[in-house]
């Protein structure tokens, strides 16, 4: 069972050892031990238990760090460390699952997968619907419908969430158009914990409102708000992936105008200093109220980075990357 080493104890060994500079967003700067530095280089994050050196390019949990540091095994890094600063409470891997588990994501009942065949009339007929919004194969294979008229989701599509390959979120959307609300979430969830497609994102990503958006462009992978605007874990995911280029494609209309700025200053404020990620903005055609529908319409499914804007600071706002995120390679 892997032990987590403690915060309290990080920031004892790093003021011990190191001249410490903490940055806005709560992790500590030093410089780096393994190369010619004074400009604070080496990025920690005591609560994750991670660094990321900017002049070396090292990056790892903070046993590695120590274990490189004081040339020691990195099994006895938390030996040491508990012997030299004290032991307040460790908390383990098994800790954190009990607590991940006050949380735990429960399927609907009724759900069955379009990849496990057999679907029957109604399962078709949410098929037929997926195919008639040019939705692709790769992605409907990952999807579902739920058929159960006890429970709230029923007579729906299910399009999971997946996060290191598990499901770790969904939405459940009406196609009979016999449902009051259109879509239907886990509940007690926050959806703003997620970013969907989060393990397919590249180098160049897109950012949308809705999830049908995302699933009409072939070319680049994309994600999805859920709302207009992006939440701080969203912002932190995305970042982590280190994308070279994001490509806001917003709604066209007042309210996507309005939370662009805010969404890309949320983004910059996550951005690590190695990063230097380039923003754009996608206008829809005037006619088009989004991308499923110009998929469909007009049968366009790309996104092309020469036919964007790129995100005009000077004319929306002056935007500084101030706060700095420790990225683990």
């Amino acid at each position: 069972m892997k032990s987590k080493i403690p915060s309290s104890i990080i920031v004892s060994f790093l003021h011990d050892n190191f001249e410490v500079k903490e940055t806005s967003t709560g992790e500590l700067r030093i410089n780096s031990p393994f190369t010619q530095d004074n400009k604070f280089h080496l990025y920690i994050n005591p609560e994750q238990g991670v660094f990321k050196d900017f002049k070396t390019d090292m990056s790892g949990s903070f046993s590695y760090m120590v274990a490189q540091y004081l040339d020691i095994p990195e099994g006895n890094v938390l030996t040491h460390l508990v012997k030299e600063y004290g032991l307040k409470k460790i908390e383990t891997t098994e800790y954190k699952k009990t607590v991940e588990e006050q949380a735990k994501l429960e399927l609907p009942e009724g759900l069955h997968f379009f990849k496990d065949g057999n679907l029957g009339l109604f399962g078709n007929m949410a098929l037929e619907y997926l195919r008639e919004r040019l939705i692709s194969e790769e992605y409907i294979q990952e999807m579902g419908y739920v058929f159960n008229s006890s429970s709230e989701y029923h007579n729906r599509i299910f399009i999971p969430f997946y996060e290191n390959g598990e499901i770790v979120y969904y939405i459940c959307r009406d196609f009979t158009g016999t449902s009051y609300l259109r879509y239907a979430n886990p509940h007690k969830i926050n959806s703003k914990q997620f970013v969907y497609n989060i393990d397919r994102l590249q180098d160049t990503l897109f950012i949308c409102e809705g999830i049908f958006d995302v699933l009409s462009i072939r070319n680049i992978v994309g994600t999805a708000l859920l709302s207009a605007n992006l939440g701080e874990i969203q912002a932190k995911k995305i970042m982590e992936r280190a994308p070279k280029n994001i490509i806001f494609v917003p709604d066209n209309d007042e309210t996507g105008d309005k939370t662009l700025d805010d969404n890309v200053k949320l983004l910059m404020k996550y951005t690590p200093p190695s990063l230097n990620t380039q923003f754009y903005v996608y206008r829809l055609e005037e006619g088009i109220k989004d991308l499923n529908y110009r998929l469909v319409k007009r049968n366009k499914d790309t996104i092309l980075i020469e036919e964007c804007e790129k995100y005009n600071e000077s004319k929306k706002l002056q935007l500084k990357p101030a706060k700095r995120s420790v990225v683990e390679v």
